[in-house]
Formats: C-alpha cells, sequence, structure tokens
C-alpha cells in the first residue's frame, strides 16, 4: 500500500507543479526537478520499488513513442546531417569523454562502467526543451534543429549504454570490433523490425473503428516493440522510433481519433516524467542515506560531468557552425555564433538520463552504484534546472529573434493557405447551389459559424422559416464539412514533403480537426 501511496503522491504532484508552471509562465521541467528534491526531502518514504531491469522498458517505450509521432519520414530526409552530427555523433562522443572524466576521476571504476555512466549523461531531453524553449521565445528554426536532434540521440545513448554495460556485467575487456559490429547489427535490425511492425500496426488500426481502442492499441504498440526487437538481441529504442514514424505515415485515423491520441499522449508524457523524476529524488535519498560523507564527492563528480558534456558539446556547435559558413549555408543551424551558445545551452538533460541511470542494476560492480542518482541529480541540476529558468534572460541577452518566429509564421502561413485553396475549390463547386452572399460568408469566414436571426411574431411563418433555416443550415454545415475534409486531405498531403516542419503542420491540422469534429457533431444533432 505504500508503494501504491507513493505512487499516486508522485502523480498528483507531478499535475501540480505543471499547474504552477502554467500559471507563473515558468517551464514544467525544471519545476518537476524541484518535485525531485522534494521527494528527497520527505521523511519516512519508501524506497524504489521498481527493479532496475524494468526501468528502461517500464519508461522509455511510451517516451519514445511520443517523441517520434511528432516527426516524419521527409523530416528526416530534410534534417539527415543533424541526425548524424548531433544525434549519433555527438552523443557517442559525450559518451565518452564524460566516460573518460569519470575513469580518471575515480580510480576503482572501470571503462566500462565509466561509458556507462557517459551513455547516461550523454543525451539531451526534447520534452524538456520543447517545454522551456516555446515560452521563452526561441526561434523556430533552432526549436527544430533540438527536436530532430532529440529523436535519436536517446536511441544511440541508449545503445552505448547497453554494449557497456553488457560489457560491465559479465566482467570482460571491451572487445573493440565485436562492440561494433553488434552496435550496427542491432540498429540496422532495429530499422527493419521497427519498419514492419510499423507498417503492420497502421493496417490493423485503420480496421479499428472505436477511438478508444484506437488509442489503447498505440499504447499496446511501443512496448511490444520493444519487447520483439530486444528479444531479437536487436535495439528496442530505435526500433519503436522507426515504427513510430512508420505508423504515423500510415496511419488513417479520423480527426477525433486524432485530437483524442494527441491529448492521450501528452498526458501519458507528462504523468511519466513526473513519476520519474519523483523516483530519481526517491533514490538520491537512499543514496544520501548510504554514502553518508561521501555525498559532496558525489556532487564534484556532477559537476565536473556536467562541465565536461557542456563544453564538449558547445566545441561540436562550433564547429558545426564553422562548416555551415564555409558551405555558405542559409538553412539549418546554427548558422550565428549566438545560435551556438544558444543550442549549448539548450542540451538540457532529463528523463532518459533518469531512466538510464535508475536502471542500473546493483550487482553490477562498480563502486559508484550508490552515489549515481546524486550524481544525476546534479547533471539534471546544472544542465535543466539553471538554463531552463534562465532560457528568456539569455534570449534577450543574445538579441536573437524575440516573440514569433519569421520562420515559422511563415511556415504556417504557406500551411494555411493551402488548406484555404483546398476548401475554396469545394466551396466553388456549390456556387450555384448556394446564395452567393452565404456561400460568401462562408468563404470568408470559414471557422465561424453563421447566424440566422428569425421573426417570430407570426407562428405559423416563424416554424416554415425555422424548417427552411434548419435546412439551409444543415446544407451550409455538409457544405462546410465538404471543404474541410479538402483542407485535412491537403494537409496530410503536405505531411510527406520534405520541406514542411511536422510540428508546425500538426499545429494547423489540430485546428481543421477541431472544426471537423465540431461540425460533425452539429450534423448528428
Amino acid at each position: 500500500m505504500e508503494v501504491l501511496i507513493g505512487l499516486v503522491a508522485l502523480l498528483f504532484a507531478t499535475v501540480t507543479m505543471v499547474a504552477i508552471g502554467d500559471r507563473t509562465g515558468l517551464p514544467w521541467p525544471p519545476l518537476l526537478a524541484v518535485l525531485a528534491g522534494a521527494a528527497m526531502l520527505l521523511p519516512n518514504i519508501p524506497e524504489n520499488q521498481i527493479p532496475a531491469e524494468l526501468m528502461l522498458p517500464i519508461f522509455i517505450p511510451p517516451l519514445l513513442w511520443a517523441l517520434a509521432r511528432r516527426t516524419s519520414w521527409a523530416s528526416i530526409r530534410r534534417n539527415w546531417r543533424i541526425v548524424v552530427q548531433l544525434s549519433v555523433l555527438l552523443v557517442i562522443i559525450t559518451a565518452f569523454a564524460v566516460g573518460l572524466s569519470a575513469y580518471l576521476l575515480v580510480p576503482t571504476l572501470s571503462f566500462a562502467g565509466a561509458v556507462v555512466i557517459g551513455a547516461a549523461i550523454s543525451p539531451p531531453d526534447p520534452v524538456a526543451v520543447d517545454a522551456v524553449a516555446e515560452p521563452a521565445g526561441v526561434p523556430r528554426r533552432l526549436t527544430s534543429t533540438l527536436q530532430t536532434e532529440g529523436l535519436f540521440n536517446d536511441a544511440a545513448s541508449i545503445v552505448v549504454f547497453n554494449l557497456a554495460l553488457s560489457v560491465l556485467l559479465k566482467g570482460e575487456e571491451i572487445a573493440w570490433w565485436a562492440a561494433i559490429i553488434a552496435f550496427f547489427y542491432a540498429a540496422l535490425s532495429a530499422i527493419l523490425i521497427g519498419f514492419l511492425l510499423g507498417r503492420g500496426a497502421a493496417w490493423l488500426n485503420n480496421r479499428l473503428d472505436s477511438a478508444v481502442a484506437g488509442n489503447a492499441f498505440t499504447w499496446v504498440i511501443p512496448f511490444a516493440t520493444f519487447i520483439i526487437a530486444e528479444e531479437l538481441n536487436s535495439s528496442g529504442v530505435i526500433a519503436i522510433v522507426v515504427a513510430a514514424i512508420e505508423f504515423n505515415s500510415r496511419n488513417g485515423a479520423g480527426a477525433e481519433d486524432r485530437l483524442s491520441g494527441s491529448a492521450f499522449w501528452e498526458v501519458v508524457e507528462l504523468l511519466f516524467t513526473g513519476v520519474a523524476f519523483g523516483l530519481i529524488g526517491v533514490s538520491v535519498r537512499t543514496a544520501m542515506d548510504e554514502v553518508g560523507g561521501q555525498i559532496w564527492h558525489a556532487v564534484w563528480i556532477g559537476l565536473v560531468l556536467s562541465f565536461v558534456a557542456i563544453v564538449v558539446r558547445a566545441i561540436w556547435l562550433y564547429m558545426m557552425y564553422l562548416h555551415n559558413r564555409r558551405k555558405g549555408r542559409r538553412t539549418g543551424a546554427p548558422l550565428r555564433l549566438q545560435e551556438v551558445l544558444l543550442l549549448t545551452w539548450g542540451g538540457m538533460r532529463g528523463l532518459v538520463t533518469l531512466a538510464l541511470v535508475l536502471s542500473i542494476p546493483p550487482t553490477s560492480g562498480f563502486g559508484l552504484y550508490s552515489e549515481l542518482p546524486i550524481i544525476a541529480l546534479v547533471v539534471l541540476v546544472v544542465t535543466m534546472v539553471i538554463p531552463g529558468l534562465l532560457l528568456p534572460w539569455l534570449m534577450k541577452t543574445l538579441n536573437l529573434e524575440q516573440g514569433p518566429d519569421a520562420f515559422g509564421d511563415q511556415a504556417r502561413a504557406r500551411l494555411e493557405a493551402r488548406a484555404r485553396f483546398a476548401a475554396g475549390e469545394v466551396l466553388e463547386r456549390y456556387i450555384h447551389d448556394i446564395p452567393a452572399e452565404q456561400l460568401e460568408a462562408l468563404r470568408r469566414r470559414f471557422e465561424e459559424d453563421i447566424h440566422v436571426d428569425v421573426d417570430e411574431s407570426d407562428h405559423g411563418a416563424a416554424q416554415d422559416r425555422k424548417k427552411r433555416v434548419a435546412q439551409r443550415a444543415e446544407q451550409m454545415n455538409r457544405v462546410r464539412l465538404e471543404a474541410l475534409y479538402a483542407s485535412q486531405a491537403e494537409l496530410l498531403r503536405a505531411r510527406r514533403e520534405r520541406d514542411v516542419d511536422p510540428v508546425i503542420l500538426d499545429e494547423v491540422l489540430y485546428d481543421v480537426d477541431s472544426q471537423i469534429v465540431a461540425t460533425e457533431k452539429r450534423l448528428a444533432k
């Protein structure tokens, strides 16, 4: 019962922190770190009862699915350089740089154990970046870069983490060629598995008539994908990302299903993140009791490893900036020195770091096990809490574009124009069936209802007029619905295009879907 009470308390605290963030304008990920600190100080709190080997299978599948469903294959093709440079190469370099630093700091730590720590610290958290960047007015082009980076960096870091942990648990020396072969097998086989499972799941989901069943099915898919891939000695995390993208590209869900699915996964993402932050607070409390006077040593290690991760990221981004300037690129990032600093600032660690640290088994056999939760919490404070709260100040100091970003505004305006054009073509077909003034009103104020006043002084005439108005209103709603369907189809086609930002498109599609659902309900009355 104590465990259940603790879980409910963490969920309630998570919702409270998000509400506080909405009221105060503060981003909720740093506030959840405050939740971890509060959990650390509570008296008589029960220990974390979740076995270490279940931490990744429980927390990673829904997180990665929620992230990957926001992108598209076209976006991956457009941003493949970011995926390679930031999501793969930078993560691997950071893992080994942080691991080497830990190896030099702690003489009793094996190199494999050090790489385990480095891999856990290496990936920035796109959830934290999303929640922090938008309120601070970070330009959409830079936010898009951070989101694309976050899509595959979790997968790359977890593959390195699992390889190093396997070596650590077996007590063997690292066989580099075998590790490289295992890395590529895990990645390539996971792509194939994820592609097949994503396409098969989309085919089955398209034959479900219930939005509730569809949402429940999408909840099962990431866990099933992870289990199948891991049982085949593949990378479950890469398989989940690929399956989510393929599923979303083939999913023929209607407007109501899309709206409910979006809300469902936002709630899942929020609650899982809150529970993970709470669990790290509980683990830190246990670690403080175990390490005693060594707590400040763990804090020192966390500070040094955070510094190394930040410096490596800054150097790598500066090299990318020099390369972009030499090539004369006008798209992508970073294109200015200010952007190098902002993207370095945006390397915030979060849920994946917590889940990886908590997943290390107590029998792993290296001396820093008890200090790991403290180190992870320090890394979160240094890389997420402080940068997250100071990001608005940094935006003003760097004199970057503030408020609405021109890149995002132009992209949204183009998509809205395409949606209006598709709707307009439908309206033109009814030019002889609907009075010109009503058709023009429908075209001009596409998103609003048409209100008709009825004079009820003559009851009989009023009844006839009401009937005619109701028939006309039904006709107008049917035309409006057909036009909205055309807009929806145009936006779904645009999602496959290389130059379209899927995040901005989903925002426009959300508005259209909302109008479709409202119009369908009016017709159903």
